[in-house]
């Protein structure tokens, strides 16, 4: 394939190098017209473009196959390699016809150009990761990810993007094999940048295992006090999964304040009552994350009230402090005798703290490195999150793909996604499990346009026990902000999701697995047969009421706000004391398939948890899980 130089004067070309917008898509579309396609060039990130190719209809050509996406994506990467700019780092390249805002696919990809490998050769605390970076080497280059161009001409740009995305120290950790010697009776840790103390929950579940739940995002607005009114324990209360587990964790999308101090500049800002950590705390929420976009809307006093209104019921936070230290700080917990670590970063400098402002935890790869490495053999698990990615996107970027790697290859055991509002696929690396984005959790947008009370959703369960790792989904239904664990056809359903959007890894994580630390390998457990049960009659979708109400002992929940519509239940708009079931969804049901098996992960043990019982069900006194600090 031979590719022509367009000819432009001499300050575009000056212009676009230094990370113009417009004068990159006027250079960009010069090279384009002869072949009559049309880019618009936007910025994701500093140095990192958005670049959507418009095409027209064409019966000769197919434009959602994977060779003409090829070609037409490594086209691009190489003009804008030619263009050797030091500000431009990577690249989305999407392609749409003319006319139309659905996108037909899209790909990322990093472009290293001679210009930018000397930038970052010259930044600060970049030389000597610029040497591992060349010298590491990648064990499997897949065609989906691949940028792949022929011809000597273009040799060096397919060797600046195979660079990857990742910093990698040259001593990386081996992913934590051997359980951690270290001394059970000390208190204390030594983290990156100081001594932290060992935490303790009270309040543990049966069996020997340590049990943790990680569920996505939790957003609360306007538009969840209408539907919701001032019942903390609707969302939560049939979620009895996050009460039996010793740790659960969500990523708290809104901080919780009285202040009106916004962050200036930005478009929307989000904010929730404190009394709305209720619904965590009832809920069984042990751990939130505070590393996302929204934890600073409301600025430091925001961030100060939202951390204190958490741990004054036990919640602990990681990802955001009063300064660097602060939220660079890991969460450490030591459950049965088993220390397990967590990470927070966001995928941004905005709101990033500092040594003397409040803020988020920015990711950085070598503090990544340094985070994981100081903790690594004083612990037994590493456990790191991300907020990052694009919203709303099916698969996981590139470079959060290398990113999440890097992480793996540094010691850490765990990795958890989230932002993106959906739920993407996951992976086993290396022994190790990689879930991109856990979606939405219990979300509600600003407005009644951009929210959803009903969607599906999963959360993530993990057991622990003698260096060996379980890890599985379980489906889960939101329905009016109200989630719930669910079986059969309609959770086999959610959970075909995850396995169709996880078919682009090598190891896609689709169903229960046993993870050995020791010796890095995956084995498979069988799925449970789907037994094959009656579909319940269809119902009237719940209209919910704006009134706002005042929970009582024997009126849980707002009756004007659900209520069974007319003739279902044998009375005019009766209350709702157990939910509604869905109706199901007629899906092939698996038969003959092995028995289970036991297995040292024993799930037949009820929790003394239960007692959290289900709060919309039958109102009782909620005990708090809380930390105490050894």
């Amino acid at each position: 394939m031979v590719y022509a130089d367009g000819q432009q004067p001499a300050s575009v070309s000056e212009l676009a190098r230094t990370g113009n917008l417009q004068a990159i898509s006027y250079w960009l579309n010069a090279r384009l017209a002869k072949y009559r396609l049309f880019a618009r060039v936007d910025q994701v990130r500093s140095g990192n473009l958005r670049i959507v190719i418009e095409l027209r209809p064409n019966a000769k050509r197919n434009a959602n196959t994977p060779a003409f996406r090829n070609k037409l994506v490594r086209y691009v990467c190489h003009q804008l390699w030619q263009l050797n700019s030091p500000n431009i780092d990577g690249a989305m390249v999407a392609a749409r016809y003319v006319g139309q805002s659905k996108l037909i696919w899209k790909q990322s990809v990093r472009i290293v150009s001679p210009a930018r490998r000397i930038h970052l050769a010259n930044s600060p605390q970049s030389v000597q990761r610029r040497v591992r970076q060349v010298s590491r080497k990648r064990k499997q280059f897949q065609a989906m990810r691949s940028v792949l161009i022929s011809g000597s001409s273009v040799a060096a740009f397919v060797f600046g993007c195979w660079l990857g995305y990742a910093d990698a120290p040259s001593e990386q950790t081996q992913a934590s094999a051997v359980m951690a010697q270290f001394n059970r009776s000390e208190t204390k840790v030594q983290a990156a940048l100081e001594t932290l103390s060992v935490n303790r929950p009270k309040e543990l579940s049966q069996g020997d295992d340590v049990k943790l739940m990680f569920a996505g995002d939790v957003s609360f607005s306007p538009t969840y006090d209408a539907t919701v009114g001032n019942n903390n324990k609707w969302s939560l209360g049939r979620m009895d999964e996050l009460r039996e587990a010793d740790i659960s964790m969500v990523n708290l999308d809104t901080p919780l304040t009285n202040t009106n101090q916004v962050l200036p500049g930005k478009k929307a800002n989000i904010k929730a009552s404190p009394n709305r950590v209720d619904v965590l705390s009832s809920g069984g929420v042990d751990l939130v994350n505070l590393a996302n976009n929204s934890t600073m809307d409301y600025q430091s006093a925001g961030l100060s009230e939202t951390i204190n209104t958490l741990n004054q019921v036990g919640i602990a936070t990681v990802g955001a402090g009063q300064n660097a230290t602060a939220a660079r700080r890991p969460v450490i917990m030591d459950v049965k005798g088993q220390r397990v670590a967590y990470l927070s970063y966001y995928d941004s400098d905005l709101h990033a703290a500092t040594d003397a402002n409040a803020g988020t935890n920015p990711r950085r790869n070598d503090r990544i490195a340094a985070d994981i490495k100081s903790i690594r053999d004083q612990v037994n698990w590493v456990v790191v999150n991300y907020h990052w990615g694009e919203s709303m996107a099916k698969y996981p970027g590139d470079w959060q793909i290398d990113l999440a790697r890097f992480t793996v290859d540094q010691g850490a055991d765990l990795v958890v996604g989230h932002h993106a509002k959906v739920l993407q696929g996951a992976e086993i690396y290396k022994g190790r499990p990689i879930a991109y984005s856990l979606g939405n959790f219990i979300f509600s947008g600003q407005t009644p346009e951009q929210t959803a009370s009903d969607y599906d959703t999963a959360v993530l369960k993990v057991g622990l026990k003698d260096q060996k790792m379980r890890v599985e989904f379980l489906p889960v239904e939101v329905r009016n902000f109200q989630a719930r664990v669910v079986k059969d056809a309609r959770g086999q359903q959610i959970l075909e999701r995850i396995k169709d959007v996880s078919d682009i890894f090598d190891e896609p994580l689709t169903g229960p697995m046993i993870l050995d630390a020791a010796s890095n390998t995956a084995t498979p457990l069988p799925t449970a047969e789907i037994p094959e049960q009656p579909a319940p009659p269809p119902v009237e979708p719940i209209q919910p009421s704006t009134e706002l109400f005042k929970p009582s002992h024997d009126r849980p929940w707002n009756q004007n706000t659900f209520t069974v519509p007319s003739g279902e239940s044998g009375q005019q708009g009766s209350a709702i004391t157990e939910e509604t079931a869905p109706q199901q969804l007629e899906l092939p049901i698996q038969q003959n398939l092995p028995p289970s098996v036991p297995t040292q992960f024993d799930d037949s043990l009820e929790s003394p948890k239960r007692r959290y019982a289900k709060a919309v069900i039958k109102p009782a006194p909620v005990a708090l899980k809380q930390s105490a600090t050894q």
